[in-house]
């Protein structure tokens, strides 16, 4: 069968080991992808659950039901052409799903809607079984069971160089397993017959002393092939070993695109190198479908020099007399050669004066010399004795010794230490000939830093400690004393002085003792009404809190109530209530002015709900009393708070009368004309009608001054007889209106 090639690129992003879980990916992650080497692969199992690593295929991102009991495939292909492949399932009743996804541009991390190239999730009644994607297939997959396409794709476009990862789900969870045949496919192939090679060396030696060599391959090799007798480098200062690693194997990967070879010894001389790859055992430098390495060859150019460093110690060198100094360069090169012409690595000296030697590598020279002086004594030090000092005064700790070393206790290695602090200051001071030391206490007399009060109030029974103490003082109170500590239990004004080697301070102080304070708000007791009542304990200095919560030193009461106040002074806390309560006030009313008829009789009453007395105008005191005529009637109502006058006017009571004719006589000669009501009073809402002996109406009128006018309707006279006529109208009493309903018969005369 032709099979056309498929080149397998499987970068390190894609098949890294697991990061963060502490596992290697199996078959069942996208990183633990297996390379397609052949048409078919043969699963006699199904695996059992999602891998080793977790949410490489996020929900809702795909077609199926994420990576159910999933193995993954990669491959990457040479041209472009049309994948197909086909899904057996060894038991026909297992229902397999299966995404395609594009990595080319992306990375297992990345396996979303957008990297997915196609889908099928055919399942139900005639969907198990077979599912993959053919020429027999029609487009693609889509929602529905059997529906749309079936369980079968179309073929897939592939681009090439791209890089591709199938996963196939086992939706039934079945542990039947399944044949998968790529032969399908069509321009692209199915595996890998292309033997890898070097894509690029990245990094040579460039000069003596290096020892690194970066190669990147083409594609993947696997680690368990990677072996440093594959390698071999030939140049200058041969022969050289060659070891080989890799950071992804290092770190767990089967397989890596780049290697680091290190040549031992490092390179020794300028020259053209060439390295060479020849892997001559089967199982060396194979990719991952176990195609071995091509046979390469490349050639570098060394030509820097390392500079040779020698030290055979610092610039000027101490010895003592009749000792001696070994100056060593061994440790620099393969040749020395001495000021003196010797050429052994070290020289011993005794003498002042100036060395020099010269060494030679294979990759250069390098000369370095040094000054030897010869000391006849060991230093002198001596700090003098301890110092007290104030502040803002330094001192300098002089311990120059010339060529010399010093080490103080800070670290400091110079002659001289400025001091500004209180310390314990000590010096090592060494030369050729000898190491001695010396120690010093520097102490800076603190400041004062004296607040003594004007004044300090103290509870009766308490004690004033007024403790000045402060190192290297001494202290004169008033009282005679010269202790840093004094207590008072008792009024007075006293004087202190403080003293020091820097600094003098000096105050008067007052000490007073409080006499306990008094609260009383007194008995409880009754306002009258409107009056106030101010709550002033009057403590200075105290702290106030009143029954509702504020804090103000004196309340103000304008209403009946229960008042308290706790109040904390620097000695005690004081608690007093008091309960207000307001009189009732007068609430005499006699009422209004009003009208008295003869024979009747009328109480007037001034009571009051507060206790109080009566007087009226005819000195009565009783607080109701009956009167049984008119008059001006005056009460006086005194209670403890206040007094009130009242009075009340009493009127003879009006009676309204209404007059009705009992004939008139309608002729217009202008007397007794008209038929009206005569009153002495006005009168309101009237209404009058009159009717004939049959009860016919013949007149209805509104206005009392007006009246009948003895025309029947249609504005005839009525004839000469007697008619009925009927009131209604309102008149105001004694400041009250009365509703009167009246009739009666008039006469008309003609």
């Amino acid at each position: 069968m032709h099979r056309t090639i498929l080149h397998f690129l499987l970068s390190a992003a894609l098949l890294a080991p697991v990061r963060g879980i502490g596992q290697q990916a199996t078959i069942q992650d996208c990183l633990g992808a297996i390379p397609v080497c052949q048409d078919v692969y043969v699963e006699s199992a199904s695996p059992v659950g999602t891998g080793s690593v977790p949410n490489e295929l996020p929900n809702n991102q795909t077609c199926t039901a994420g990576e159910l009991n999933s193995i993954w495939y990669v491959f990457t292909a040479n041209q472009n052409g049309f994948l197909g492949f086909i899904i057996t399932p060894n038991d026909l009743d297992d229902d397999y799903d299966w995404a395609l996804f594009d990595l080319t541009n992306s990375n297992c991390s990345n396996l979303n809607s957008s990297t997915l190239v196609s889908c099928n999730a055919a399942g139900g009644p005639g969907c198990h079984g077979r599912t993959g994607a053919s020429a027999s297939g029609v487009g693609d997959w889509v929602p529905g069971g059997c529906g749309g396409t079936g369980p079968i794709n179309a073929l897939v476009p592939t681009q090439a160089g791209n890089t591709y990862v199938l996963m196939v789900s086992n939706w039934s969870g079945s542990p039947n397993g399944y044949t998968l045949d790529f032969s399908e496919s069509t321009g692209i192939g199915v595996f890998d017959q292309t033997a890898p090679d070097v894509e690029a060396v990245t990094r040579v030696p460039r000069s003596c002393g290096d020892q690194l060599i970066d190669i990147t391959f083409n594609e993947n090799i696997q680690c368990a092939s990677l072996n440093s007798a594959a390698f071999s480098l030939t140049g200058p200062g041969g022969p050289y070993s060659v070891a080989v690693s890799s950071t992804s194997c290092s770190s767990g990967a089967n397989q890596t695109q780049s290697a680091r070879l290190t040549i031992s010894p490092p390179i020794q001389s300028m020259g053209e190198f060439t390295l060479s790859i020849n892997p001559t055992n089967p199982v060396h430098l194979l990719d991952l479908c176990d195609n071995q390495h091509v046979a390469y060859t490349t050639t570098f150019q060394v030509d820097v020099p390392i500079p040779v460093e020698v030290n055979i110690g610092s610039d000027t060198s101490l010895v003592c007399a009749g000792n001696e100094l070994v100056l060593d360069a061994s440790g620099a090169g393969i040749a020395f050669l001495w000021d003196d012409g010797s050429t052994q690595p070290t020289r011993i000296v005794t003498d002042a004066g100036v060395y020099e030697v010269t060494v030679t590598t294979a990759c250069g020279t390098d000369t370095d010399d040094v000054q030897v002086i010869v000391q006849t004594q060991p230093p002198s030090v001596e700090l003098g004795p301890d110092q007290l000092l104030c502040p803002g005064n330094p001192v300098a700790l002089n311990v120059d010794n010339g060529l010399a070393t010093y080490n103080w206790q800070n670290g400091s290695a110079q002659p001289i230490l400025n001091v500004n602090t209180t310390g314990d200051y000590a010096v090592t001071v060494s030369n050729a000939c000898g190491t001695v030391s010396d120690a010093v206490n520097i102490t800076y007399v603190p400041p004062l830093n004296l607040n003594v009060a004007a004044e300090y109030v103290l509870c009766l029974g308490d004690t004033l400690v007024v403790d000045v103490e402060r190192p290297f003082a001494s202290y004169t109170w008033s009282t005679g004393s010269s202790a840093p500590i004094q207590r008072f239990t008792a009024d007075g004004s006293h004087s202190l002085q403080v003293t020091t080697l820097c600094e003098e301070y000096a105050a008067d102080f007052d000490v007073v003792f409080l006499v306990d304070p008094v609260l009383d708000f007194g008995a409880d007791t009754l306002l009258c009404p409107g009056d106030t009542l101010v709550l002033n304990p009057g403590i200075p200095g105290a702290a106030y809190r009143w029954h509702d919560g504020s804090t103000t030193p004196s309340w103000t009461i304008t209403s009946p109530g229960t008042y308290s106040v706790d109040i904390t002074t620097a000695c005690n806390v004081l608690q007093d209530t008091i309960v207000i309560g307001y009189r009732l006030p007068i609430t005499t009313d006699l009422g209004r002015d009003t009208f008295l008829c003869l024979d009747e009789t009328y109480w007037l009453d001034a009571s009051t709900a507060v206790e109080a007395t009566y007087t009226w105008e005819d000195n009565s005191k009783e607080a109701r009393r009956q009167v049984i005529g008119p008059g001006d009637y005056v009460v006086t109502v005194t209670s403890a708070c206040e007094v009130v006058v009242d009075t009340v006017l009493i009127d003879e009571c009006e009676i309204c009368g209404v007059y009705m004719p009992n004939a008139f006589s309608p002729n217009l000669d202008g007397v007794n004309d008209r038929l009206f009501p005569q009153s002495h009073c006005e009168i309101l809402d009237f209404e009058m009608q009159v009717f004939d002996r049959w009860g016919n109406q013949l007149f209805s009128g509104t206005d009392p001054d007006k009246g009948w006018d003895g025309k029947a309707r249609q504005g005839q006279p009525a004839p000469q007889g007697t008619y009925i006529w009927m009131l209604q109208y309102t008149v105001v009493e004694n400041g009250y209106p009365r509703r009167v309903k009246a009739g009666g018969s008039v006469a008309v005369i003609r």
